[in-house]
C-alpha cells in the first residue's frame, strides 16, 4: 500500500476541549504521539465553554497549537453555554483558563474556520467514516447538539470518548466538573450510547499516586520549551492540591494506548437532571449486551507514569 492511501486509512482525532492547563497538555500529547508514534492524525479542535469561557478557550487553542508549532490544527468555535443551564467557570487554572501567565501569543495565531463546531463534527464524521474518534475533555454541548442535529453520528464514529463523571462511592458524591457544566447534554449523550461507540472515562478512576511534587519536579523538570509551556499554563492549579489529579491528559492517554488500561466495565451510565443529586452520575455494571456504555474502571498507574515521562520527554 502507498504512503496516500496509508494517510487516507490512518485513525483520525478530533479533540473537544475547553482549554485549561490540562487540556493543554492533553492536546500536546496527541500531538506528540502523532508525530513520533505515527497516532491518530489530529484534523480538529472544537471549543466549548467550561474550564473559562469560550472566548478564552478558542485563544487557548490557538496558543496551544503555537506551543506545539501545529497551526496547520484546524479550530472550530462551539458552544458559548449550555443547552439549559450554564453554570460559572470556577477558574481552577485561572481566569484564562491557562495560568494567567500574561504571555502575549501575537503573532501566527491561525484564525478558527468559518464552520461552527457542531457542523464540522458532523461533516468530519462523514468524511472519515470509521476511522474518527472524538475525545470530549469539557461540557458535552457540542457532542449532543451533533447528535441530535444527526441521529446517525455516534454511529459513524470509530469512537466517543468521555472524560466525565464519577463513579460514585460513599466518599465520592459531587457531581464532577465537566459533567456538572452540561447536565441536559451528558444526558443527551449517555442515553444514546451504546457500547461499541462510547466509553466513559470517569475522573474517580484517575491514577491518584503522583503529586504535585512529582508534576512540579520529575513531569515539569523535563528541559523542553514545551514542558516549560505546560508548566506555566497549570502553575494555578498546582497550588491547590498536593495530589496532581489531571483527567484530560489520562483521557487522551488512554485512546491513544490502551494498553495504560487495567480494565474496563460495561454499564447503563446515567446523569441525575434535578434536585441536590443534579449532575452526578450513576453506574449500574452489567454485561455487554444490557449496558449503554464501556466505562474506564482502573489505569496502570506506573505504566501511566512512565508513558508521561517518555512523550514528553521528546525533543
Amino acid at each position: 500500500m502507498n504512503s496516500k492511501n496509508n494517510e487516507r486509512d490512518r485513525a483520525k482525532l478530533v479533540i473537544d476541549n475547553d482549554a485549561g492547563g490540562d487540556d493543554a497538555m492533553a492536546i500536546i500529547m496527541a500531538l506528540l504521539y502523532e508525530k513520533y508514534y505515527y497516532g491518530p492524525k489530529l484534523i480538529g479542535l472544537t471549543t466549548v465553554n467550561g474550564n473559562t469561557l469560550e472566548e478564552n478557550v478558542y485563544r487557548n487553542n490557538q496558543r496551544i497549537l503555537k506551543v506545539a508549532n501545529r497551526q496547520d490544527v484546524p479550530i472550530y468555535r462551539g458552544s458559548k453555554s449550555a443547552l439549559v443551564i450554564t453554570p460559572d467557570t470556577n477558574e481552577y487554572f485561572g481566569k484564562d483558563g491557562m495560568g494567567d501567565t500574561g504571555d502575549e501569543y501575537t503573532s501566527e495565531l491561525v484564525p478558527a474556520r468559518t464552520t461552527g463546531a457542531v457542523n464540522a463534527l458532523i461533516e468530519l464524521s462523514k468524511e472519515h467514516e470509521g476511522t474518527l474518534t472524538v475525545v470530549a475533555l469539557g461540557a458535552l454541548t457540542n457532542i449532543a447538539l451533533a447528535i441530535k442535529m444527526d441521529p446517525d453520528f455516534l454511529g459513524r464514529l470509530k469512537h466517543l470518548y468521555v472524560a466525565a463523571g464519577n463513579i460514585n462511592d460513599s466518599k465520592n458524591t459531587e457531581a464532577e466538573f465537566n459533567a456538572y457544566m452540561d447536565v441536559e447534554s451528558y444526558h443527551v449523550v449517555a442515553s444514546n450510547a451504546n457500547p461499541e461507540k462510547v466509553t466513559f472515562i470517569p475522573f474517580s478512576q484517575v491514577p491518584t499516586h503522583l503529586t504535585r511534587e512529582w508534576r512540579e519536579k520529575v513531569l515539569g523538570g523535563i528541559e523542553t520549551d514545551i514542558m516549560k509551556a505546560l508548566n506555566k499554563f497549570e502553575r494555578v492549579a498546582l497550588e491547590q492540591s498536593k495530589q496532581w489529579l489531571s483527567l484530560d491528559p489520562a483521557a487522551v492517554a488512554i485512546v491513544l494506548d490502551e494498553d495504560l488500561v487495567e480494565n474496563f466495565r460495561y454499564s447503563n451510565n446515567s446523569i441525575s437532571l434535578c434536585g441536590d443529586m443534579r449532575g452526578q452520575v450513576s453506574n449500574s455494571f452489567t454485561d455487554k449486551t444490557k449496558a449503554n456504555s464501556r466505562v474506564l474502571y482502573a489505569m496502570k498507574g506506573d505504566k501511566y507514569e512512565k508513558f508521561l515521562l517518555n512523550i514528553f520527554s521528546i525533543k
